[in-house]
């Protein structure tokens, strides 16, 4: 998704600022929609210059949000759909707002929601007006979403609106604007995401949506929230002594014709919970089996953790998560072992652990468990609950988006307790116990996990943390601090952007950024192995690892364009000139810096990069190096040996010996001459 050609102009009807999305939407900045907010994300008229007619409205995301946009093409085009069908989305400058925000076009709807938050109490819904207006478009909608392999995340009672005339139908709300489940209160989510943080509760399947349902199902025919006065605690709580369907209920008898239909939406097995084909065979009057209530990790005596008791394996295990260092201890403890065999209902529970924290060899007791060994207890006693590591609580699924909170938060413990979760392997345990079936589904993560594993054993820019939250994130635009709060999300808007921030600057903070090469690996569909291991095998060596960039930013030209980038070329042959003078001849050296030099103003990254990374050119030199210094050396030990004592006296004595000859000759040839006379 590119950056929106936004501007902001005095609209001559309204007086009032203007953002313009794809040439043709414009938001009216003044105008705005209090009644169609959604959490922090402000709504706003829009009018359509091609439909001035046409109801539409726009979310501005908050600056801290992770928009879902990788389902945006999904939902645009479900046309048959019930739901609030987004329009377009691009991201715009924001009058008044520090860097650039999302912004999704949506048509707006024809009525309020079901249930406003700020009513308490409606007319409840008969049976028959909730299967024609609510569960029947819900159900037609879930299923259209359940064939591209989409979840919702965001059904519930305050986000499901009104739709047609006399109010006969409905429209599933806003699931874009926000990470999944974010917004969800504790009341709709099922036991184990209700547990974990909202920003830690991830995409989760169908299944999580057919849950939310049946909260909602039961609160239209109800006429209010179901436990309105609990806090979120009590109504986890609540759910886990007595089950969900039965601590919904509070006593209160079930709604006429609605039992069945709700012990099979809200069971707290996902995979006895009710789905399309039961749903179906509902509403056509064929199904009237009833889902039996289980109460999972249930106790029968209650057990005492950090001055609390607790009658739930699965509140235990929260509790485990959330003080996991006492909870080391507590484990191996015999008296909780002793428990675990004399006072849960599940009587395998207790040798599914010990042979769960066996493997890799028996933990000592003195010692007690580490992190790793108490998050797969805490799987064992919760099956379906979230990942517990540190003190970090969330669904595997969701890991990429605490990355993406913690980076923003700048929160470096964080940050380390996430990528030590990947590397230690604690977030694939999670896959491994859930068993075999859901090892088989979950085959593309559990892969994607052990790249990542490999990927944070190297500290070279292009690996390590930052490629694990682009690799999580596939709609996430880079944080470089290059960039200059550029919305990056495009591998082909990167280059221009770089561009632009050297024509405006002169230059980059840095050719090198840990976040830029780590986009640029996950975004690139090109191998770009060979610049990578320059930059990982150059060991501070400055020169490698800007040759190694350059190398990259070649590639990107190539592959994406534009052919010509000639502020960035210049600046950058001028960073690299340098680099020449690893070249050992001189004649060689010159000609390659007046090659640089020239290639600036050209425009063109590849030149750059084909001039100094030369192979033949390097080679040759280097061939002439050792040539030279072969040559060197043989002339070095002639002169050694020239100037050594031995050659001296050996010289001398040759000379002696030369110097006798011809004496010797001359005095024959003298004594010769005068017997002649």
């Amino acid at each position: 998704m590119a950056e929106a050609n936004t501007v902001q102009e005095e609209d001559q009807n309204t007086g009032g600022q203007e953002v313009v999305l794809a040439s043709r939407y414009r938001i009216l900045v003044e105008s705005p929609l209090p009644n169609l907010d959604l959490g922090n994300a402000r709504a706003y008229v829009v009018r359509d210059d091609k439909s001035p007619k046409e109801p539409l409205f726009a979310r501005i995301c908050p600056a801290d949000a992770v928009p879902r946009l990788d389902i945006f093409n999904n939902l645009k085009h479900m046309i048959d759909a019930n739901l609030l069908r987004p329009v377009e989305c691009e991201v715009v400058a924001w009058p008044g707002s520090v860097g650039r925000r999302v912004a999704i076009v949506f048509r707006k709807p024809d009525h309020g929601v079901l249930l406003p938050l700020s009513e308490a109490k409606i007319n409840p819904l008969q049976p028959d007006e909730l299967a024609k207006t609510l569960l029947g478009p819900a159900v037609l909608t879930l299923g259209y979403m359940a064939q591209r392999g989409l979840s919702h995340r965001a059904i519930r009672a305050d986000n499901i609106y009104w739709h047609g005339g006399g109010r006969s139908s409905i429209l599933l709300g806003d699931c874009l604007s926000h990470v999944p489940a974010f917004l969800q209160p504790v009341l709709y989510e099922t036991i184990e995401s209700g547990m974990t943080p909202p920003i830690g509760r991830g995409v989760g399947t169908i299944r999580d949506d057919f849950y939310s349902l049946g909260v909602t199902v039961l609160a239209m025919a109800q006429g209010c929230l179901p436990l309105s006065n609990y806090t979120d605690e009590q109504i986890i709580d609540a759910k886990l002594a007595r089950g969900s369907f039965a601590a919904l209920m509070n006593g209160e008898r079930p709604p006429f014709g609605l039992r069945e239909l709700l012990r099979g939406l809200l069971s707290d097995d996902p995979y006895e919970r009710w789905g399309l084909e039961q749903l179906e065979q509902w509403l056509g009057g064929g199904l009237r089996s009833s889902v039996q209530e289980v109460r999972t990790g249930a106790v029968e005596r209650s057990y005492e953790f950090d001055g609390k008791d607790y009658t739930n394996c699965r509140a235990l295990a929260d509790a485990f998560g959330r003080n996991w260092a006492k909870a080391g201890n507590t484990i191996l403890d015999s008296g909780f072992e002793k428990w675990l065999r004399r006072g849960v209902a599940d009587l395998s529970l207790a040798d599914r652990l010990r042979k769960t924290l066996s493997i890799g060899g028996l933990p000592d007791k003195n010692k007690g468990l580490d992190a790793r060994k108490v998050a797969q207890a805490c799987m064992v006693m919760d099956r379906h609950g979230p990942v517990r590591y540190q003190g970090l609580i969330a669904m595997p699924m969701a890991m990429g988006l605490m990355l993406t909170d913690a980076f923003f938060k700048k929160d470096t413990k964080a940050i380390k307790r996430i990528a030590d979760s990947i590397s230690s392997g604690t977030v694939s345990d999670w896959y491994t116990l859930q068993g075999g079936a859901e090892t088989i589904i979950y085959e593309a993560e559990i892969n994607q996990l052990k790249q990542m594993q490999h990927l944070l054993k190297h500290t070279a820019p292009g690996y390590g943390i930052e490629r694990c939250l682009y690799m999580l994130n596939p709609t996430y635009p880079c944080l470089s601090e290059i960039l200059h709060g550029h919305y990056i999300q495009n591998i082909r808007d990167l280059m221009p952007a770089l561009e632009k921030n050297v024509e405006i600057n002169g230059s980059l903070p840095t050719i090198v950024d840990r976040h830029l090469a780590a986009f640029i690996a996950c975004r690139i569909k090109a191998n770009i192995d060979k610049p990578l291991a320059v930059l990982d095998s150059a060991q501070g060596d400055t020169t490698a690892i800007r040759l190694g960039m350059l190398g990259i930013f070649a590639r990107l030209q190539a592959k994406y364009g534009p052919d010509h980038l000639p502020c960035l070329t210049q600046w950058l042959a001028k960073e690299l000139e340098s680099t020449v003078d690893r070249v050992n001849s001189k004649s060689m050296r010159d000609q390659m810096r007046s090659r640089v030099q020239s290639l600036g103003s050209t425009g063109s990254l590849v030149d750059l990069h084909n001039c100094l990374n030369n192979d033949k050119i390097i080679r040759q030199d280097e061939s002439s190096r050792k040539k030279a210094v072969k040559e060197f050396s043989t002339a070095a030990r002639e002169i050694s040996q020239l100037e050594s004592r031995e050659f001296q006296e050996s010289a001398q004595r040759l000379g002696w010996r030369i110097a006798s000859g011809i004496s010797t000759s001359i005095s024959i040839v003298t004594i010769a001459f005068v017997a002649m006379s």
